[in-house]
C-alpha cells in the first residue's frame, strides 16, 4: 500500500475519437504547407517568365512579321535573322508594315497651340471688320443697318451674313456697304460678290493695295461640347472688337430656313445685335462658326447660334467662284403640313402650299392644294421629309412623287433642278 504522500498520479488516458481528431489536424497543416510552398514557387516561377517576356528572352512577338523564319534572308555573310537586323541598326524601318490608321498627334491635337483668350483676341481681331450698309437719298448717307464680317484672303474677301447685307444687295444704287478695314480710319466701299438666303451666308469684295491680316477656318466637325468659344462683333453696331467669351453648348444642331437644313453651333457666348456675321471662334484661333442669331425671351439666356463653318465652306467657294450657288437640289415647291380636321374636315397631310412657276414641281404637274404621300418611296409625314428625300439626291435625278387630288392617288415624276436656275 502506497503511502498517502507519495500517491501515484496517472495522466487520463486519451480517447480514440482525440487522438483521430489529432492526427487529421497535423495532416491538413502538412497539405496547407505544401500548396502554401507550391504557390510561392509557381509565383517565383510566374515573375521570372513574365520578366523574360518583357524583355524579348521567352515568348512570341508578334510585330506584323517583325520575324518569321521563313523570311530569314541570305547574303554574302550568311542567313541574316531579320530580328537581329533590325536590333543591330536604328535606322532599319520594316516595310511590311501597314499603312497607320492612327496618329496620336492627330488625336491629341498637339500638333497644334492651344491659345489664351487674349492671344486669340490678338491673332483673330485684326482680320475682324466692321460693316455698316448705308443708304443715300438726296445725296445724303444714312446709316440703315450694321453687322461684322471676316476676311479670308489677303486680296481683300469678307464673309458675313446675308441678312447684314439684304439692302445692298438688291442691285440698287442707293444702298452699299461700307466697311471698316484694320489699321484705316475710313471707311471703304464693299462690293457684294454673291449672297445666299438659304444659308444666310454672304461674300463680300474690297479694293485694296496692301495684304490685308485673314483668319484661318477650322474645322467645325470636330467641335466638342464645353469646348471654348470666343466671339468678336461690333456690338450694337457702334462697340467694334467687343470680345465674349463662352463655350460651345452644342456642337451641332439643325434648323429649317427657307426651305434648307442649315448646321448652326449653341453658344453661351453673348451674341449682341450687330455681331451678325462675326466670327466664332476655337481655342486655337481658328474660325469654326459665323455668328448670325440669339434667342431672346423672359425665359431664356445665353442662347446663341453660330453657322458651322464646314456646311457652308463650299457656299463661299460657289459665291466667289460663281456669285451664286450652284448644284444644290431644288424642287421649287413650298409645303405646310395640316393636321386632321384642322379645316372644317380637311384630311391630314403635308400639302402644296407654294410652287415657282417654271419649276420642277411646276414642270411635273404638281398643283396646290395637293397632298403628297411619297416622294421617292419615302412616305411623307411631315415637311420635314421632303426637305431629307431632295438633299439626298443630286441635281439632274428623277424621282418619283405621289400624290392626293380630288381624293385620286395620282403618280408623277420630278426631275431635281439647280437652285442657281431660281435665283436667276
Amino acid at each position: 500500500m502506497e503511502n498517502e504522500n507519495n500517491e501515484q498520479i496517472k495522466e487520463p488516458k486519451k480517447s480514440s475519437a482525440a487522438t483521430k481528431k489529432e492526427k487529421t489536424y497535423r495532416q491538413a497543416l502538412i497539405l496547407m504547407s505544401v500548396l502554401l510552398l507550391a504557390c510561392v514557387l509557381f509565383s517565383g516561377f510566374q515573375t521570372i517568365y513574365i520578366f523574360r517576356m518583357n524583355t524579348g528572352l521567352e515568348g512570341t512577338l508578334t510585330y506584323t512579321n517583325y520575324y518569321n523564319k521563313e523570311t530569314e534572308t541570305e547574303t554574302e555573310e550568311g542567313f541574316v535573322d531579320p530580328i537581329e537586323s533590325i536590333e543591330n541598326s536604328k535606322n532599319s524601318v520594316p516595310t511590311e508594315l501597314p499603312e497607320p490608321w492612327f496618329s496620336l498627334e492627330e488625336a491629341a491635337s498637339v500638333n497644334k497651340q492651344r491659345l489664351s483668350t487674349v492671344e486669340i483676341v490678338k491673332l483673330v481681331s485684326p482680320a475682324t471688320v466692321s460693316l455698316s450698309v448705308v443708304g443715300v437719298d438726296n445725296d445724303k448717307e444714312t446709316k440703315l443697318g450694321s453687322g461684322t464680317g471676316f476676311i479670308i484672303t489677303e486680296d481683300g474677301y469678307i464673309v458675313t451674313n446675308q441678312h447684314v447685307v439684304v439692302l445692298a444687295d438688291r442691285a440698287v444704287s442707293t444702298y452699299y456697304v461700307k466697311v471698316t478695314l484694320p489699321n484705316e480710319k475710313q471707311s471703304v466701299t464693299a462690293k457684294v460678290v454673291g449672297s445666299d438666303a438659304q444659308t444666310d451666308i454672304a461674300v463680300l469684295k474690297v479694293d485694296t493695295d496692301r495684304k490685308l491680316p485673314c483668319v484661318t477656318l477650322g474645322d467645325s466637325d470636330k467641335l466638342q461640347a464645353g469646348e471654348l468659344a470666343v466671339a468678336i462683333g461690333n456690338a450694337m453696331g457702334t462697340l467694334d472688337d467687343t470680345v465674349t467669351v463662352g463655350v460651345i453648348s452644342a456642337p451641332s444642331r439643325e434648323i429649317n430656313r427657307n426651305g434648307y437644313y442649315v448646321d448652326i453651333i449653341q453658344t453661351d457666348a453673348a451674341i449682341n445685335p450687330g455681331n451678325s456675321g462675326g466670327p466664332l471662334i476655337n481655342s486655337f484661333g481658328e474660325v469654326i462658326g459665323i455668328t448670325n442669331a440669339k434667342i431672346v425671351s423672359s425665359t431664356s439666356e445665353n442662347l446663341g447660334f453660330a453657322i458651322r463653318i464646314n456646311s457652308v465652306k463650299k457656299i463661299i467657294e460657289d459665291l466667289i467662284n460663281y456669285g451664286k450657288v450652284i448644284g444644290r437640289p431644288y424642287l421649287g415647291v413650298s409645303v405646310t403640313y395640316v393636321s386632321d380636321d384642322a379645316y372644317f374636315g380637311a384630311k391630314g397631310g403635308v400639302y402644296v402650299a407654294k410652287m415657282v412657276p417654271g419649276g420642277p414641281a411646276d414642270k411635273a404637274g404638281l398643283k396646290i392644294g395637293d397632298i403628297v404621300l411619297t416622294l421617292d418611296g419615302v412616305e411623307i409625314k411631315e415637311t420635314g421629309d421632303i426637305i431629307k428625300v431632295r438633299d439626298s439626291h443630286k441635281v439632274g435625278d428623277v424621282i418619283e412623287i405621289v400624290i392626293i387630288r380630288d381624293g385620286k392617288e395620282i403618280t408623277r415624276n420630278i426631275e431635281i433642278g439647280d437652285s442657281a436656275d431660281a435665283n436667276e
